[in-house]
């Protein structure tokens, strides 16, 4: 047996500790898995290749695939069509200063607003923890971050039910990203009676729920079932749903395999998404004075009615 053999196959069957890590820079750092490594990872690190995928086995795709069920869809636009400020805003960041992505989201509605969720009639619902919209983040992160969101705390496993008649736009394993499991569903306004194309974002879902893309989904419809899926940090994520809705006076849209965009699109205070009157926008939003700041919002009962009766556009959990 030749040198370079006996080395490989020592290689393949060290414990993960002895083996060298390699930086980008090509200087040796400490492994700090004490998993075992496989040869096709070595052959990657020996290559210098990484590759990245989404999925694991038959089910593993490249990070970003274009979205082929997405083309023959109302709305859908190529993703050069859809401008790069929208696309950072939605997240889309490789290569782009934080704090330079923090302005273009900030001037594209990620604002905090100061609304309040007041449930109709009083009622009991899951509420929006600390972790509310438009905060800073920047304490939760190495670099400047906003909350673009809210986060609705609920036992893992809670069904989350869509807020709004509307169609599957995007899918998302997120492997590697904080938002983990994610679904978003493209609402137009005979569906929800406001002026503006409207997308609801869930996130940190238990399993990739079974709707397609281009499925139909009905208001109250279960959508995907509460966990805390995604990158962590140091701590471990409480379960909670992440909520966000993204809006545009424009029907154009488009997936590019990460993320969903729409033309011309703002981010919406999720609390906003039940107002019934103008101004949706958060800079008109948080000009408003306190006692305007209280949302009522309408929701879906246990049993399955509405209230009111006749909403278009309900909390994404039941209330009692």
């Amino acid at each position: 047996m030749h040198l370079w053999q006996f080395s490989f196959i020592a290689a393949l069957f060290a414990p993960a500790w002895l083996l060298p890590a390699f930086a980008k820079d090509g200087e040796s750092v400490p492994m700090v898995s004490h998993e075992p490594i496989s040869a096709t990872v070595l052959v990657a690190k020996r290559d210098g290749k990484k590759r990245k995928r989404r999925g694991s086995g038959d089910n593993a795709v490249d990070a970003q695939s274009p979205c082929t069920a997405c083309e023959s869809l109302e709305g859908f636009v190529p993703p050069n069509e859809v401008t790069a400020d929208v696309k950072i805003m939605v997240g889309k960041q490789r290569g782009i200063d934080k704090s330079e992505a923090v302005a273009i989201q900030k001037a594209r509605g990620a604002l905090e607003t100061g609304l309040v969720a007041a449930f109709i009639d009083g009622a009991t619902c899951p509420e929006i923890d600390s972790e509310q919209w438009a905060i800073d983040y920047s304490h939760k992160r190495p670099f400047a971050a906003l909350h673009k969101g809210v986060d609705i705390p609920q036992p893992r496993g809670t069904p989350i039910r869509a807020i709004a008649a509307g169609m599957v736009v995007g899918r998302f394993l997120n492997d590697g990203d904080r938002k983990g499991i994610e679904v978003m569903i493209r609402h137009t306004p005979g569906q929800t009676g406001l002026p503006y194309w409207t997308y609801s974002q869930y996130t940190h879902l238990q399993v990739m729920p079974p709707v397609a893309i281009g499925d139909s989904v009905e208001m109250g419809q279960e959508i995907g079932k509460t966990s805390n899926t995604g990158k962590m940090g140091r701590r471990v994520r409480r379960d909670a749903l992440h909520f966000a809705i993204v809006y545009s006076t424009q029907a154009s849209w488009t997936n590019d395999g990460l993320f969903v965009a729409p033309k011309d699109g703002y981010w919406m205070d999720p609390n906003a998404f039940y107002r019934r009157n103008p101004p949706y926008d958060s800079q008109s939003l948080a000009a408003l004075p306190d006692d305007q700041k209280r949302v009522a919002v309408p929701y879906m009962q246990p049993d399955g009615n509405f209230v009111p009766a006749d909403t278009r556009r309900i909390w994404p959990y039941p209330c009692t």
